[in-house]
């Protein structure tokens, strides 16, 4: 090798692996704000430019196949637009099958008669109607689902719809053109790889697409926890919660309070904390009168990060308005209560919480033209984190989310402009409940 050539490779290695502080380029500078505030960097490298493969170019591409992005790809598809569903574990669910959150919340509020009505239909309704007729759910209000007969049913439903799922795939990046998504970028087995698309629904759960396209979020500390299953279990002993196999029932943990969701160093000691937990309080099971055969039957292999990133939408929805009945031109859907809150320093039980509507705009983002935002990331204040979050919050704005994307894709227009009647008529039309 020549001077010239040494010196060429040598400035090449130098470039692909350079710490870097104030004298960051300014294209991976931009990048630092979308460091999860926990994480404290201890210097900066800068990642060599590289071509990615395209693999697909599509209408539509979901990121997360929890409730929300099942949801969300489903609907969006019976459209008959082309989507694309990218799930990081090998099976769809997020927290409700892989975090073991059996019970489907927020199905129920009370109406302004004073009854504890259903408010959740839908695709929700739909899903749980067929778990029920396999005899694996229990509960008509707030269905506990069997976590393996949801998976199979969720992937029955994918198929059906002709939606194209990526397994073991984790959402890394975006590519922009202006305030447009372009492309997603994802690692897989096979490397990183991406895909073009026209526009993009963030299920993620972190909100991961609204970060790195530069959209505005806040970020909530809240508990993590976990739920996990045990067998062996005497129909008469009480506690957990019973599904639909019986002896077999889903014990909580509260878990640890005040976290941050995206620190991934403390999440990792908070897991083996919890994993140690589950294993103690099960063997303690074995000394009380009905759970003498108790035994462990199984972990979830999703931790139970409850909440992270928040959007900021066009129109974000509050506790306040959640408990006044408040009615939106742009309703999306309904949800209901699912847990004794605190509201102006009284304690509201479940079934005291009214129904409550969400709105269009609390899905959509202020900037990006192409995104939309559901399951527990789109835009509500901290106040109704613990109705936001449910599995059942999760499908009613994965439905719309869906529906929105296939109507911005089909119309050629942005999310911001979907014609919100037409949006309505098609939910209405699958069921979905709007208003009392």
């Amino acid at each position: 090798m020549d001077r010239r050539n040494f010196l060429k490779a040598s400035l090449i290695g130098a470039g692909a692996l350079t710490l870097s502080g104030a004298g960051a380029p300014p294209a991976f500078a931009a990048r630092k704000k979308n460091v999860p505030s926990a994480i404290q960097p201890q210097g900066w490298v800068s990642e060599p430019s590289r071509k990615i493969p395209v693999v697909a170019s599509v209408d539509l591409v979901v990121v997360g196949g929890g409730p929300a992005g099942v949801s969300a790809a489903i609907s969006a598809a019976r459209n008959g637009i082309s989507v694309l569903l990218l799930e990081r574990y090998a099976f769809l669910g997020g927290l409700w099958t892989g975090g073991l959150v059996l019970p489907v919340l927020s199905t129920h509020g009370l109406d302004q008669a004073g009854e504890w009505t259903k408010c959740i239909y839908g695709f929700a309704h739909e899903l749980c109607s067929r778990l029920f007729d396999m005899g694996m759910a229990l509960n008509p209000k707030d269905p506990t689902a069997d976590p393996e007969a949801a998976k199979y049913v969720m992937e029955q439903m994918i198929q059906e719809a002709g939606v194209q799922v990526i397994y073991n795939s984790t959402a890394a990046d975006v590519l922009m053109s202006g305030n447009r998504i372009t492309a997603v970028v994802l690692e897989t087995q096979a490397g990183r790889l991406a895909v073009n698309t026209k526009a993009v629904v963030d299920a993620s759960g972190d909100g991961d697409v609204m970060a790195w396209s530069g959209e505005d979020f806040y970020q909530i500390r809240y508990p993590i926890g976990a739920m996990w299953r045990v067998g062996g279990i005497a129909e008469n002993m009480k506690g957990g919660t019973r599904t639909p196999i019986p002896g077999v029932r889903v014990m909580h943990s509260g878990g640890v309070p005040d976290l941050d969701g995206l620190d991934v160093f403390n999440n990792t000691k908070v897991w083996m904390q919890l994993r140690q937990e589950m294993w103690e309080r099960t063997g303690k099971l074995r000394s009380r009168e009905g759970g003498e055969n108790a035994f462990l039957l199984e972990t979830p292999p999703q931790m139970g990060v409850r909440i992270t990133r928040v959007l900021k939408p066009v129109r974000s929805v509050t506790l306040e308005e959640s408990m006044h009945y408040t009615s939106y031109p742009d309703s999306i859907g309904m949800s209901g209560g699912s847990n004794t809150i605190k509201y102006k320093g009284q304690s509201i039980k479940k079934k005291e919480r009214p129904v409550w509507q969400i709105p269009y705009g609390a899905i959509v983002p202020k900037k990006v033209k192409n995104l939309l935002v559901a399951g527990r990331c789109f835009g509500f204040d901290e106040g109704l984190v613990w109705d936001a979050r449910e599995i059942g919050t999760c499908f009613v704005t994965g439905q719309a989310a869906g529906n929105a994307a296939a109507l911005a894709v089909l119309n050629r227009c942005s999310v911001q402009d979907v014609d919100v009647a037409s949006l309505q008529k098609l939910l209405k039309d699958q069921n979905a409940k709007l208003s009392l």
